[in-house]
């Protein structure tokens, strides 16, 4: 379920004008996330609901809902999760990032911050 938190987390800053869609600079384009220990996950954002991320833990896929114009609500569907409670959570989105864009956000468990980068194409 870590993985699936860190999807979470990284999608947390990708957010357009008020009232756009929330993930439209990630759309056809590659999210790299770089852990402080300098791991690399890499995440893709579909315009049909879904998303997968690839990184050395392996690849994870899953859906993602609106539950608000700033709340996203991620699903894992693949691998499912062995414990089904934790195949669901919602983030909250902020920021402001486009195409080119890297920036930090801070760990949830408070263990440092993750970068983040937009790059345009997959």
């Amino acid at each position: 379920m870590k993985r699936f938190a860190l999807a979470g987390a990284g999608l947390l800053a990708l957010v357009t004008a008020a009232h756009a869609d929330p993930f439209a600079a990630a759309y056809g384009n590659t999210v790299t996330q770089t852990m402080p220990d300098g791991k690399k996950t890499v995440i893709y954002v579909n315009q049909d609901g879904t998303w997968e991320q690839q990184g050395a833990d392996g690849d994870i896929k899953g859906t993602f809902v609106w539950k608000d114009d700033h709340t996203a609500c991620f699903t894992q569907t693949d691998p499912a999760p062995k414990d089904p409670s934790k195949a669901n959570g919602c983030n909250d989105i902020k920021g402001d990032h486009k195409v080119g864009d890297t920036w930090s956000e801070p760990l949830p468990n408070g263990g440092g911050s993750v970068t983040m980068t937009i790059s345009a194409g997959r």
